[in-house]
């Protein structure tokens, strides 16, 4: 946006900005609230404070410093603030929204910016210097509706969490002192949502679908799921005959054990192979992208295989394969409910792709890699 067309929507920003006076209180915060808002809405290609304060007309780099990294508002608060007030604009209903979880990077030089190491960097494609933060997003069930970010965390990786002196100089509160793994970051945050956003189900790529106690400790809060898994997971079919009871020797069963030495457990991939012999499983499906591309869809109900135990039977599950006609592959497992329709959770499973939207818009037009801030409130 030029600055001419900024301030014609300033009024309104400021308007924005009061919805949340009563978390960064004061006048001089919302001021610089204001402003700060202002100059990651105008062009130019650098978002960091120095050159946004050149580009706003009375810019103050150093008031705006100090609003971004050293006010005592307290930013949970405003994340949750920012939540209700989407609620309460949008009215989501359960029946046409989902959660969508990602992660970002940053790549970044040197070791001072919090939460930076050498860590697998999503935005190079490879393990390099950078940051990472987890994020859960909003979708409207229809591709072409609204998409936004609703909350994210930092994640520490242990080389930051056993420091204690590299966490005080960042200013890391101490209870984010623990190592998270990435996927109880995630847990955390979906707590902190809550129901304050309705959602039919949380959807997710492999680097999270491959965790079996993310799943299960989703299945434990009564989410329903559609997530991208690698060909390796194990299933078992949905009839496999289970032994319930317990034995009257040796440690409590955690687990329903199969019961039949002949049961078979297969891989994704081998259930693929075994369905591409058995055409009926496959019907025609198209994508809800731009293309509308048509694939083959297999959808079959299973029982997921405990990976600890030899014949350990877990929940029952969706197994959904697609085929694409250059031969590719992609797998899903999915909670939801067995009267579910295939090409229901397979455009589910599509709605992630709108995070990358997501993401394009906070790098490239917000800034959102430009902060220069190496501390935990300043990020």
């Amino acid at each position: 946006m030029r600055t001419s067309q900024v301030r014609s929507v300033e009024r309104r920003l400021v308007q924005f900005v009061e919805n949340f006076s009563e978390v960064l209180g004061g006048y001089h915060r919302k001021k610089y609230c204001v402003d700060y808002l202002c100059g990651l809405l105008l062009e130019g290609e650098r978002k960091s404070i120095e050159p946004m304060a050149e580009r706003l007309p009375r810019g103050n780099a150093q008031a705006l410093q100090q609003f971004v990294s050293d006010s005592p508002w307290n930013y949970g608060s405003l994340q949750l603030a920012l939540i209700v007030f989407m609620e309460q604009l949008l009215k989501p209903t359960a029946s046409h929204s989902v959660l969508i979880l990602d992660d970002t990077s940053f790549p970044k030089q040197g070791k001072a910016s919090v939460g930076v190491a050498r860590q697998y960097c999503g935005a190079l494609g490879k393990i390099a210097n950078c940051q990472a933060m987890v994020s859960w997003h909003y979708a409207e069930g229809d591709p072409r509706q609204l998409h936004l970010p609703l909350i994210s965390q930092l994640f520490l990786p242990e080389s930051w969490t056993g420091d204690p002196e590299r966490l005080n100089k960042a200013r890391v509160p101490e209870h984010y002192w623990k190592f998270n793994e990435k996927w109880r970051i995630a847990l955390g945050l979906l707590d902190r949502i809550g129901d304050l956003v309705p959602h039919e189900a949380c959807i997710f790529d492999a680097g999270y679908g491959e965790i079996r106690e993310f799943l299960r400790e989703l299945d434990q809060r009564g989410e329903f799921f559609v997530a991208q898994i690698p060909e390796t997971y194990g299933f078992w079919p949905a009839e496999v005959s289970i032994r319930q009871e317990q034995s009257k020797v040796g440690r409590p069963r955690k687990y329903p054990e199969v019961i039949s030495p002949q049961a078979k457990c297969l891989t994704a991939k081998q259930w693929q192979k075994e369905l591409q012999r058995q055409e009926g499983y496959w019907r025609p499906i198209r994508l809800p992208d731009q293309r509308r591309r048509k694939i083959q869809v297999a959808a079959l109900r299973v029982r997921e295989k405990i990976r600890r135990t030899h014949r350990g039977v877990g929940p029952e599950r969706w197994l959904l394969i697609e085929r694409y006609p250059d031969g590719n592959l992609k797998y899903y497992v999915s909670n939801l409910p067995a009267s579910t329709s295939i090409r229901r959770m397979i455009h589910l499973a599509h709605s992630r792709y709108r995070v990358e939207q997501d993401y394009q818009h906070l790098k490239e037009e917000l800034g959102l890699d430009h902060y220069e801030g190496r501390s935990w409130p300043g990020l």
